[in-house]
Protein backbone atom coordinates (compact mmCIF):
# COMPACT_ATOMS: atom_id res chain seq x y z
CA UNK A 1 0.00 0.00 0.00
CA UNK A 2 1.36 3.20 -1.38
CA UNK A 3 1.01 6.40 1.12
CA UNK A 4 -0.88 9.16 -0.48
CA UNK A 5 0.99 12.64 -1.81
CA UNK A 6 4.27 10.24 -1.65
CA UNK A 7 5.75 10.19 -5.37
CA UNK A 8 8.37 7.11 -6.48
CA UNK A 9 11.73 8.21 -5.99
CA UNK A 10 14.33 8.23 -9.02
CA UNK A 11 17.20 6.64 -7.79
CA UNK A 12 19.36 8.63 -9.82
CA UNK A 13 19.28 11.46 -7.40
CA UNK A 14 19.43 10.13 -4.47
CA UNK A 15 21.62 11.70 -1.57
CA UNK A 16 21.27 10.94 2.30
CA UNK A 17 21.08 13.24 5.20
CA UNK A 18 22.06 11.47 8.09
CA UNK A 19 20.70 11.49 11.87
CA UNK A 20 23.52 11.52 14.62
CA UNK A 21 22.29 12.49 18.27
CA UNK A 22 24.92 13.32 20.43
CA UNK A 23 24.89 14.00 24.47
CA UNK A 24 28.19 12.43 26.02
CA UNK A 25 29.57 11.29 22.69
CA UNK A 26 33.21 12.48 20.68
CA UNK A 27 35.69 10.60 19.74
CA UNK A 28 33.15 7.73 19.12
CA UNK A 29 30.85 10.59 17.06
CA UNK A 30 34.55 11.76 15.03
CA UNK A 31 35.18 8.28 13.63
CA UNK A 32 31.51 7.62 12.76
CA UNK A 33 31.77 10.79 9.99
CA UNK A 34 35.19 9.80 9.61
CA UNK A 35 33.90 6.12 8.96
CA UNK A 36 31.09 7.36 6.45
CA UNK A 37 32.88 10.17 4.97
CA UNK A 38 35.57 7.84 3.32
CA UNK A 39 33.38 4.84 2.06
CA UNK A 40 30.24 7.39 1.01
CA UNK A 41 30.69 10.75 0.84
CA UNK A 42 29.60 11.68 -2.76
CA UNK A 43 26.04 10.31 -1.17
CA UNK A 44 26.10 12.41 1.89
CA UNK A 45 24.23 15.69 1.61
CA UNK A 46 24.28 16.78 5.74
CA UNK A 47 25.19 15.11 8.77
CA UNK A 48 22.70 16.21 10.97
CA UNK A 49 24.14 16.52 14.81
CA UNK A 50 21.25 17.19 17.41
CA UNK A 51 22.67 18.75 20.50
CA UNK A 52 20.61 19.55 23.40
CA UNK A 53 21.50 22.50 25.30
CA UNK A 54 21.14 21.13 28.71
CA UNK A 55 22.10 17.90 28.27
CA UNK A 56 25.24 17.33 25.86
CA UNK A 57 28.50 17.84 27.43
CA UNK A 58 30.29 20.79 26.68
CA UNK A 59 33.11 18.35 25.72
CA UNK A 60 30.62 16.73 22.54
CA UNK A 61 29.51 20.35 21.95
CA UNK A 62 33.13 21.45 21.67
CA UNK A 63 33.78 18.17 19.45
CA UNK A 64 30.49 19.31 17.19
CA UNK A 65 32.35 22.11 16.78
CA UNK A 66 35.18 21.19 15.55
CA UNK A 67 33.87 18.75 13.02
CA UNK A 68 31.63 21.40 11.29
CA UNK A 69 34.89 23.64 11.00
CA UNK A 70 36.63 20.25 9.78
CA UNK A 71 33.68 19.51 7.45
CA UNK A 72 32.29 22.59 6.54
CA UNK A 73 28.65 22.70 4.83
CA UNK A 74 28.42 19.17 5.75
CA UNK A 75 27.78 19.26 9.07
CA UNK A 76 24.54 21.09 10.37
CA UNK A 77 24.39 22.02 13.90
CA UNK A 78 20.58 21.31 15.42
CA UNK A 79 19.61 22.17 18.83
CA UNK A 80 16.63 20.29 19.75
CA UNK A 81 13.37 21.81 20.78
CA UNK A 82 11.84 18.84 22.36
CA UNK A 83 13.16 16.52 25.30
CA UNK A 84 14.77 13.21 25.04
CA UNK A 85 15.77 11.13 21.84
CA UNK A 86 12.54 11.94 20.44
CA UNK A 87 12.82 15.33 20.41
CA UNK A 88 16.49 15.43 19.07
CA UNK A 89 14.74 12.72 16.15
CA UNK A 90 11.80 15.48 15.41
CA UNK A 91 14.12 18.36 15.40
CA UNK A 92 16.62 16.17 12.45
CA UNK A 93 13.35 15.61 10.64
CA UNK A 94 12.21 19.00 9.89
CA UNK A 95 15.94 20.11 8.96
CA UNK A 96 16.09 17.20 5.99
CA UNK A 97 16.96 18.21 2.55
CA UNK A 98 17.73 15.08 1.32
CA UNK A 99 15.99 12.25 -1.10
CA UNK A 100 16.46 9.71 2.21
CA UNK A 101 17.06 9.68 5.59
CA UNK A 102 19.22 7.91 7.86
CA UNK A 103 18.81 7.15 11.62
CA UNK A 104 21.38 5.60 13.41
CA UNK A 105 23.95 6.64 16.66
CA UNK A 106 27.08 8.68 17.13
CA UNK A 107 28.22 6.45 19.79
CA UNK A 108 29.60 2.95 17.58
CA UNK A 109 26.83 1.25 18.94
CA UNK A 110 25.85 1.25 15.46
CA UNK A 111 28.14 0.44 12.91
CA UNK A 112 29.05 2.94 10.20
CA UNK A 113 31.09 0.79 7.85
CA UNK A 114 27.75 -0.58 6.83
CA UNK A 115 26.41 2.93 6.00
CA UNK A 116 27.72 1.45 2.75
CA UNK A 117 25.66 -1.87 2.48
CA UNK A 118 22.40 0.65 3.61
CA UNK A 119 23.05 3.23 0.64
CA UNK A 120 23.67 0.74 -1.79
CA UNK A 121 20.71 -0.92 -1.07
CA UNK A 122 18.54 2.09 -1.13
CA UNK A 123 19.83 3.11 -4.55
CA UNK A 124 18.65 -0.10 -6.08
CA UNK A 125 15.27 0.19 -3.74
CA UNK A 126 14.68 3.40 -3.23
CA UNK A 127 11.05 3.35 -2.31
CA UNK A 128 11.71 1.33 0.67
CA UNK A 129 12.77 1.10 3.88
CA UNK A 130 16.24 -0.63 4.38
CA UNK A 131 16.88 -1.87 7.98
CA UNK A 132 20.16 -3.57 9.75
CA UNK A 133 18.98 -6.73 11.62
CA UNK A 134 21.54 -7.95 14.39
CA UNK A 135 19.68 -11.38 14.53
CA UNK A 136 20.36 -12.49 10.74
CA UNK A 137 23.71 -13.69 12.10
CA UNK A 138 25.20 -15.41 15.03
CA UNK A 139 27.40 -13.72 17.46
CA UNK A 140 26.14 -9.61 16.50
CA UNK A 141 25.75 -8.65 19.92
CA UNK A 142 29.10 -7.60 21.90
CA UNK A 143 28.80 -6.66 25.16
CA UNK A 144 25.12 -7.33 25.91
CA UNK A 145 22.83 -8.22 29.11
CA UNK A 146 22.21 -11.71 28.52
CA UNK A 147 18.62 -10.75 30.02
CA UNK A 148 18.33 -8.22 28.04
CA UNK A 149 18.78 -10.48 24.62
CA UNK A 150 16.68 -12.78 25.93
CA UNK A 151 13.53 -10.49 26.39
CA UNK A 152 14.68 -8.62 23.12
CA UNK A 153 13.94 -12.14 21.14
CA UNK A 154 11.28 -12.59 22.62
CA UNK A 155 9.60 -9.18 22.23
CA UNK A 156 11.24 -9.28 18.39
CA UNK A 157 8.88 -12.82 18.16
CA UNK A 158 5.63 -11.46 19.78
CA UNK A 159 5.77 -8.22 18.09
CA UNK A 160 6.76 -9.87 14.44
CA UNK A 161 3.70 -12.35 14.90
CA UNK A 162 1.08 -9.42 16.23
CA UNK A 163 2.17 -7.22 13.00
CA UNK A 164 2.13 -10.36 10.63
CA UNK A 165 6.19 -9.32 9.47
CA UNK A 166 8.85 -11.12 9.10
CA UNK A 167 11.29 -8.59 9.73
CA UNK A 168 13.09 -9.50 12.93
CA UNK A 169 14.63 -6.45 14.37
CA UNK A 170 11.93 -3.78 15.21
CA UNK A 171 14.09 -1.91 17.90
CA UNK A 172 17.57 -1.42 16.11
CA UNK A 173 17.41 2.04 15.20
CA UNK A 174 19.76 1.99 12.14
CA UNK A 175 17.38 2.34 8.83
CA UNK A 176 17.58 4.30 6.01
CA UNK A 177 14.23 5.62 4.40
CA UNK A 178 12.27 8.04 2.05
CA UNK A 179 12.34 11.41 3.09
CA UNK A 180 9.22 12.41 2.40
CA UNK A 181 7.93 9.07 4.62
CA UNK A 182 9.71 9.74 7.78
CA UNK A 183 8.04 13.00 7.16
CA UNK A 184 4.77 11.74 6.81
CA UNK A 185 4.88 9.95 10.53
CA UNK A 186 2.90 11.30 13.41
CA UNK A 187 5.47 10.81 16.06
CA UNK A 188 4.29 11.34 19.59
CA UNK A 189 6.88 9.19 21.96
CA UNK A 190 9.54 11.68 23.20
CA UNK A 191 11.79 8.88 24.99
CA UNK A 192 13.16 6.05 23.01
CA UNK A 193 10.01 4.25 21.41
CA UNK A 194 10.09 6.77 19.56
CA UNK A 195 12.43 4.50 17.86
CA UNK A 196 10.03 1.77 17.83
CA UNK A 197 7.12 3.88 16.21
CA UNK A 198 9.40 4.70 13.18
CA UNK A 199 9.16 0.84 12.20
CA UNK A 200 6.02 0.13 13.22
CA UNK A 201 3.72 3.26 11.37
CA UNK A 202 5.63 2.01 8.39
CA UNK A 203 4.55 -1.67 9.03
CA UNK A 204 1.01 -0.46 9.53
CA UNK A 205 0.85 1.64 6.44
CA UNK A 206 2.63 -0.90 4.31
CA UNK A 207 5.50 0.11 3.32
CA UNK A 208 8.06 -2.68 2.17
CA UNK A 209 11.59 -3.30 4.43
CA UNK A 210 15.01 -4.71 3.45
CA UNK A 211 16.88 -6.46 5.96
CA UNK A 212 20.98 -6.46 6.26
CA UNK A 213 22.89 -8.29 8.59
CA UNK A 214 24.79 -5.90 11.19
CA UNK A 215 26.59 -5.68 14.37
CA UNK A 216 26.06 -4.23 17.76
CA UNK A 217 28.55 -3.36 20.31
CA UNK A 218 28.13 -1.81 23.63
CA UNK A 219 29.27 2.00 23.27
CA UNK A 220 33.04 2.64 24.49
CA UNK A 221 31.97 6.28 25.89
CA UNK A 222 29.33 8.34 28.07
CA UNK A 223 26.08 5.99 29.29
CA UNK A 224 22.87 4.84 27.90
CA UNK A 225 19.92 6.85 28.24
CA UNK A 226 17.69 3.97 28.13
CA UNK A 227 17.66 2.75 30.89
CA UNK A 228 16.26 -1.23 31.31
CA UNK A 229 13.14 -0.87 33.01
CA UNK A 230 12.31 1.89 30.18
CA UNK A 231 12.55 -0.56 27.69
CA UNK A 232 8.99 -2.48 28.78
CA UNK A 233 7.33 1.31 27.81
CA UNK A 234 8.37 -0.21 23.92
CA UNK A 235 4.74 -3.27 24.97
CA UNK A 236 2.69 0.24 25.40
CA UNK A 237 4.04 1.47 22.32
CA UNK A 238 3.24 -1.61 20.06
CA UNK A 239 -0.27 -2.11 21.16
CA UNK A 240 -0.94 1.69 20.52
CA UNK A 241 0.25 1.61 16.93
CA UNK A 242 -1.62 -1.64 16.24
CA UNK A 243 -5.14 -0.61 17.69
CA UNK A 244 -4.91 3.00 16.09
CA UNK A 245 -6.14 3.51 12.60
CA UNK A 246 -3.98 4.79 10.07
CA UNK A 247 -5.37 8.15 9.77
CA UNK A 248 -4.02 8.31 13.21
CA UNK A 249 -0.20 7.79 12.63
CA UNK A 250 0.01 10.19 9.18
CA UNK A 251 0.43 14.09 9.09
Amino acid sequence: MAIKNIPLLNKKKQTFDIFLPVIDETFSLERTIQIIEKNNSKFISKYLIVLSKTKSMLKSKQTANKLKKKYRNKIKIIFQKEKFIGGALKSAIKNINSSHFILMASDLETDPKDVTKLINLSMKNPNKIIVANRWLKKNSFEGYSVIKLILNKIFQLFFASLFLVSLSDLTFAYRVYPSKLIKKLKLQENRHPVLLETVLIPIRLGIKFIEIPSKWRSRLEGNTNNTFFRNFAYILTGFRIFFSSKKKLTK
